[in-house]
């Protein structure tokens, strides 16, 4: 992922650990009668100010049928608003980073309607209530400043994407984060990487906590890339985790930190084992070579339409070397039903022909960002495929 390509160092707290093997029991098993095709094209095109590959977007269906693409401009610090449907510019909310209304860093929203729009300040860790002139309205901190000097050891850090974004229920909004350090077995219970914030009353409360069976025993997961948690929400509104490391997924009510694990695996799958090192600062080199010699799965989506579970995972490169990019790897699109039965996979190509971070589901199917390299042109465009399901005849 773009946001993880930088390796972090992390210092461990304890020096006894043991490497975790997570073995694929379906791998070669599972039967493929569902495969993903490419049914459309949108191309938006951006001025000079504006690159391909925001780092974040949300899709806006209207009740009267207006289909809004908005995203996030780093450089302008700003939320920009397209018509979905005539690919238009519509315009653009750019916030101060000085005064009042200062938002240092925009790195992720949720806009409810126009007059309440939630922004996450990164350097703040904050969620910040504006509006739709960018004027703030009301801060909220993600943190207990009583624990200012190791917040980090107790409260998620977020790393919003397209894929992974702020959600909505009846009366909460949901950030799920990670924790960047990997895990240590003093905090394995402790730990929460969901945070649900409530729209009437404005408290914030932490859910849910990493599996000790996956991260405990000081095992040696030492990135983000291991730790993000990804997460949506089933038709009954449970939320069902996607962990990098395991084929199976997590399922947990809102008010429960008892989980339900079911299978969603790929069918070509390997064992995933956590990083054989226990050094203090693991080399930056040994982690991405990890990386890179791993199948590990990523974001989850629900399809409302088609009743429908995509769970993304990047494949592994055997024979990757140390000039090898992490957006080589394939990406697999791994399709299930309500009840999370395997329905089949579909490998669409690498991270550098789609930036599947930049995922969402419309009436028309999955969409994601196509990265076009052949492009010889002063101009530049957002362009977005749609997949549709189509059953394969054999």
């Amino acid at each position: 992922m773009k946001h993880y390509y930088i390796i972090f160092f992390f210092i461990l707290f304890t020096s006894c650990n043991y490497t975790v093997s997570i073995k694929n029991e379906q791998k070669g098993k599972l039967s493929t009668k569902f495969q993903l095709i490419i049914d459309n094209e949108k191309r938006i095109l951006l001025d000079y100010e504006t690159a391909p590959k925001p780092p974040y977007m949300q899709f806006i269906q209207g009740s009267d049928g207006e289909q809004i693409l908005s995203f996030l401009n780093p450089y302008k610090n700003a939320i920009y608003f397209y018509d979905y449907i005539k690919t238009t510019f519509i315009g653009k909310i750019e916030y101060d980073k000085q005064g009042p209304d200062a938002i240092l860093r925009l790195a992720g929203y949720f806009i409810k309607n126009m007059d309440s729009i939630y922004v996450y300040n990164m350097p703040m860790l904050e969620l910040v209530l504006t509006d739709g002139l960018g004027h703030v309205k009301q801060r909220f901190s993600l943190r207990d400043d009583r624990r200012d000097h190791i917040w980090s050891m107790y409260y998620p850090q977020y790393v919003f994407i397209t894929a992974n974004p702020m959600i909505e229920t009846k009366e909460k909004l949901i950030l799920t984060g990670m924790s960047p350090f990997g895990i240590i077995d003093s905090l394995i219970h402790k730990f929460q990487f969901t945070s649900c914030f409530d729209f009437k009353i404005g408290d914030i409360n932490f859910i849910h906590t990493y599996p000790e069976k996956l991260y405990g025993a000081n095992a040696q997961w030492k990135d983000p890339f291991f730790t993000q948690v990804y997460r949506t929400l089933s038709p009954n509104g449970d939320f069902v985790y996607s962990f990098p490391i395991s084929h199976d997924i997590y399922i947990a009510s809102l008010n429960s930190n008892d989980y339900k694990i079911v299978y969603a695996g790929s069918n070509v799958a390997d064992v995933i084992s956590s990083v054989d090192d226990n050094r203090e600062r693991t080399p930056n080199e040994l982690i991405i070579n990890h990386i890179l010699h791993q199948d590990l799965y990523t974001a989850i989506l629900y399809d409302p339409y088609r009743h429908i579970f995509y769970r993304f995972m990047l494949q592994s490169i055997p024979d990757a070397t140390t000039n090898t990019r992490l957006g080589e790897k394939p990406i697999v699109v791994i399709m299930m039903d309500e009840q999370f039965n395997y329905l089949g996979e579909t490998v669409i190509g690498t991270g550098e022909e789609w930036n599947w971070e930049n995922s969402f589901v419309t009436a028309e199917g999955l969409v994601m960002e196509y990265i076009d390299s052949d492009v010889d042109s002063e101009e530049e465009y957002l362009i977005l495929k749609t997949f549709t399901v189509e059953k394969i005849n054999k």
